[in-house]
């Protein structure tokens, strides 16, 4: 943001300048991070700094296990981030104002949704809400998350949704790069 800075006055550049890549949810806190320094710092209205963010950001998911996918105390991210929380707060607030219109009256997928809980902070749905694009790390992986993890945002945001393989392994490279090596073996 810094380098950015110096060199150009218009922020709606940013996207086409940087990509940032949220690999798994923790690093997720820099939604909240670049929507202060837009809003804060750079004085820009928020739904021009929520259009920058959601151009920057790109999350990828690393667990199919719901349970496994973290969520931040309100009250601790309160005490340490008094301003982050206020933020993501308002993207909760924007967000689920968006879901009632798609799906009036469902506070059950409304609760799923969600970014913000009764006591956490979903990091998974901020990453989600916040990005371009989310993938999995390999094409089960990512048929998963759409069909069970995070069902209802895949359903919301299906052109966000997406598969990049993150890596391979020998057996399998082998098999689809020589298969008659690999019958040999």
């Amino acid at each position: 943001v810094r380098r950015f800075r110096r060199g150009n006055p218009d922020w709606n550049t940013l996207p086409e300048k940087v990509a940032i890549q949220l690999n798994d949810t923790h690093p997720a806190i820099a939604i909240p991070e670049m929507m202060r320094v837009l809003v804060d710092e750079e004085a820009l209205e928020w739904d021009a700094a929520w259009w920058i963010c959601e151009r920057v950001f790109a999350y990828t998911n690393h667990t199919v296990l719901p349970e496994a996918l973290e969520s931040w105390s309100r009250e601790l991210m309160g005490r340490l981030l008094p301003r982050h929380l206020q933020i993501i707060e308002e993207i909760d607030r924007r967000f689920r104002a968006v879901v009632a219109l798609a799906h009036p009256g469902d506070e059950t997928k409304m609760r799923r949704m969600a970014i913000l809980d009764e006591h956490n902070v979903r990091m998974a749905n901020l990453a989600i809400v916040g990005s371009h694009s989310t993938n999995g790390v390999a094409a089960i992986h990512s048929s998963l998350l759409r069909a069970t993890t995070v069902r209802d945002l895949a359903e919301m945001f299906p052109e966000r949704f997406n598969n990049k393989t993150n890596g391979v392994t020998p057996r399998r490279w082998l098999l689809l790069a020589n298969p008659a090596l690999s019958g040999t073996i």
